[in-house]
């Protein structure tokens, strides 16, 4: 885990460029859901982009006396809003319609819990969501770092490059506006639960635009976006423990995470994207309510194989071992062509891992030899 703060990030990339995407890695996913719940999907992902292209050609002015530097990526991203003010009505339109409709859940949810002490719990989302609509940009603006994000007024005011004071004072009118707004509707109050928005974080979307924000960087080719689509099929593994299970696949097998686009849970779980080569594997909590996940460790057997192909199934099963996997299969040519074994990681999920034989051949030296 990387113990530097931002501002040794922002620091160090002075130097080095290239540590500019430890930044976008911790505050990509926030970034771009604050975005698509203002602007939608299609603009948040080009506004993503330009957040952070703009916060790397700005970071010489960034205040390294500041630990953290998400204020101030909200503030660059609330003024790349503020040129999508008719989109942003739009999509606040929108949401109301949702609610309306009573269909599903999602981050205004978070935003009525939070917004308990500046609308009464009881005022009906739709309301809300017209009623910010029509709010002064400056109100709107800090309403939603306050609301949704859950900046204090101090993270505000670095984000708006305000004084604390005005944003009080924003904060006040805003309240006044929507408590008003809310009392004069008589609509029947939705529950906050039952009202839908948009959690949206995309891995695909935050790998493209961390590719370009590098090649950017580094005046190289960005990959063609054609690429950043996702996978027709993905598995996703449940684990009991699934930060120790990160920590294991990665160290031991070698899989590479996508930090950016880590999703951090108020319940203290996590969902995350391990990648090798062009596979994705989504690794998480058990989830037993709704998606009927288990760990094997649960359930005391493993319901299917995960098969990995590596470069060099020697190496990759050294690695393994001196990691603690518990090896089920011992290396071995299979009749088929390929070199392989299988492990068991710490919650009994079963990987089998190969190398094409003409491969493992080739690198020994020995590519003539038919019976190696």
């Amino acid at each position: 885990m990387d113990a530097r703060t931002d501002a040794d990030v922002i620091a160090g990339s002075q130097d080095d460029p290239r540590e500019f995407a430890a930044l976008f890695d911790r505050h990509a996913g926030v970034v771009f859901r604050f975005l698509v719940r203002r602007v939608g999907r299609d603009t948040g992902d080009d506004l993503l982009g330009e957040t952070f292209r703009i916060a790397f050609e700005r970071r010489a002015t960034f205040d390294l006396d500041r630990t953290n530097a998400r204020p101030w990526l909200y503030g660059i991203a609330t003024n790349l809003v503020g040129k999508h003010r008719r989109r942003e009505a739009r999509r606040l339109a929108a949401t109301a319609r949702l609610a309306l409709d009573g269909r599903a859940r999602g981050p205004a949810d978070a935003f009525t819990d939070r917004v308990d002490a500046v609308v009464d719990a009881r005022a009906a989302w739709p309301v809300v969501a017209r009623a910010v609509a029509d709010l002064p940009a400056g109100e709107r603006d800090a309403l939603l770092l306050f609301a949704w994000e859950e900046l204090s007024y101090d993270e505000i005011a670095v984000a708006l490059d305000i004084p604390v004071g005005t944003v009080r004072s924003r904060l006040h009118r805003a309240r006044g506006r929507l408590r008003a707004l809310a009392a004069a509707s008589g609509e029947q109050p939705v529950r906050p639960d039952s009202v839908q928005g948009s959690e949206t974080n995309d891995p695909w979307i935050l790998a493209e635009e961390k590719d370009r924000l590098m090649s950017a960087i580094e005046n190289t080719t960005p990959t063609p976006r054609a690429a950043w689509r996702p996978p027709a099929i993905y598995p996703r593994l449940g684990y009991a423990d699934e930060r120790a299970a990160i920590d294991f696949l990665t160290r031991a097998f070698g899989l590479r995470e996508r930090v950016e686009a880590r999703q951090e849970h108020e319940d203290g779980h996590v969902l995350a994207w391990l990648e090798h080569g062009d596979g994705v594997v989504m690794v998480g909590h058990t989830e037993h309510d709704i998606h009927g996940i288990h760990s094997p460790n649960e359930t005391g057997a493993a319901t299917c194989m995960l098969n990995v192909t590596v470069r060099d199934v020697d190496a990759h099963y050294a690695r393994a071992v001196a990691a603690g996997a518990e090896v089920t299969m011992e290396l071995n040519d299979a009749f088929y062509g390929e070199r392989r074994y299988e492990c068991l990681d710490p919650e009994r999920n079963r990987w089998h891992f190969g190398e094409p034989l003409d491969r493992v051949r080739a690198r020994r030296g020995d590519a003539g030899d038919e019976d190696a």
